[in-house]
């Protein structure tokens, strides 16, 4: 994860506060504020192990029960105040009940929009205007997550720019808890990787630690990310296929979706 000792970093939803802890506690990092959506008590009783007590110890700032998408739980001092703000593995948690599951939305389109409404936070609240002005999400590249188009659709129509993408090195982060969303246990590793963001111009140091998005060019699938195709014919073969219908559906749900908002 590419970071600056001086970058004053913020830390959205991280669930038992052990990433905020781990980037604290190891990458000489000198203003940190973490925040997680749970009260510090839910937190306590649902996690055997977390980062409270580590973040207490290093002085960290910790904002309890602040909801991305709800404007009211953001408080005044994290307005402008940062330079990078970090979203780990992002997921609304999946409904339970069949009744809640035959009244749900699109789950796609429920995560798709909680990554937007991330963004536009941190570029429209959070982050200082004369500071590096960069967002991090940090997700895997697979189902449901390689759904969400995160690299191509999540800030259409806005000023932000998806810069590219950096593998994410969980051994850097030796006190990180991965888990499933709000479980009690930590889950096997699985490759990820940090998408970058920024709505402004970006020195060669940073440009040049992100992959850029390699499938937006003519002979390639940017929703399946495949390609080049060696002809027409392979092509269009391809756009028959029922993983490319899937995920077409899925972009048509979803700009239908923002043309509604």
């Amino acid at each position: 994860m590419f970071l600056k000792p001086n970058w004053r970093i913020l830390t959205i939803g991280d669930g038992d506060l052990t990433f905020s802890y781990s980037l604290l506690a190891h990458h000489q990092i000198t203003h940190l504020s973490a925040s997680v959506l749970d009260a510090k008590a839910t937190i306590m009783n649902k996690y055997s192990k977390n980062g409270i007590n580590g973040l207490n110890r290093l002085n960290a700032n910790v904002h309890y029960e602040l909801d991305i998408t709800n404007a009211k739980t953001w408080p005044n001092t994290l307005c402008g105040a940062f330079d990078l703000v970090i979203f780990q593995f992002p997921l609304v948690p999946a409904v339970k009940s069949k009744d809640a599951f035959d009244q749900a939305p699109n789950q796609n389109i429920v995560n798709r929009n909680l990554l937007r409404n991330y963004l536009l936070a941190c570029f429209d609240y959070f982050l200082d205007k004369n500071g590096a002005r960069l967002s991090y999400i940090t997700s895997k590249e697979v189902k449901p997550y390689s759904h969400w188009q995160i690299e191509t659709d999540l800030v259409s129509d806005t000023s932000i720019t998806y810069l590219g993408k950096q593998a994410f090195n969980y051994s850097l982060f030796p006190d990180y808890q991965i888990r499933n969303v709000d479980r009690d246990k930590q889950v096997k590793d699985t490759k990820g990787f940090i998408y970058c963001y920024s709505d402004v111009s970006q020195p060669a140091s940073v440009i040049n630690q992100f992959t850029p998005f390699a499938f937006n060019k003519t002979g390639y699938c940017p929703l399946c990310r495949v390609g080049p195709f060696t002809s027409e014919e392979n092509m269009q073969r391809h756009l028959m296929s029922k993983k490319h219908i899937k995920l077409a559906a899925y972009q048509q749900q979803w700009f239908s979706f923002l043309a509604q908002q």
